[in-house]
């Protein structure tokens, strides 16, 4: 069994711990994170956030969402909640829709 992943969403200050590989849309939803979601499929940027530590713990980012967030010109360090599952301990703070 791996260790549980510590999640700091920075903006309500919540903490929420879950087993590693975990969705993040997961997370959000046991804990009541505020994060909103739209179409859960990462083409619509309603669930986008900014990785503040540990972006290294986030699963990598497929084509679809590559290419949304290129599309915005949005820097390495965002990503969209719906498509990150967890290897290890993240900050975040929700961005939303551009």
């Amino acid at each position: 069994m791996s260790a549980p992943v510590q999640v700091h969403f920075e903006l309500e200050d919540l903490l929420v711990e879950a087993p590693e590989g975990t969705s993040l849309q997961a997370i959000v939803e046991a804990s009541g994170a505020d994060v909103t979601f739209g179409c859960r499929n990462g083409s619509c940027g309603t669930c986008r956030i900014r990785v503040l530590r540990g972006l290294e713990h986030c699963s990598e980012a497929g084509p679809e969402e590559r290419d949304f967030l290129a599309a915005l010109g949005a820097p390495p360090d965002h990503r969209l909640a719906c498509q990150v599952r967890l290897l290890g301990d993240v900050d975040i703070a929700y961005l939303g829709p551009p």
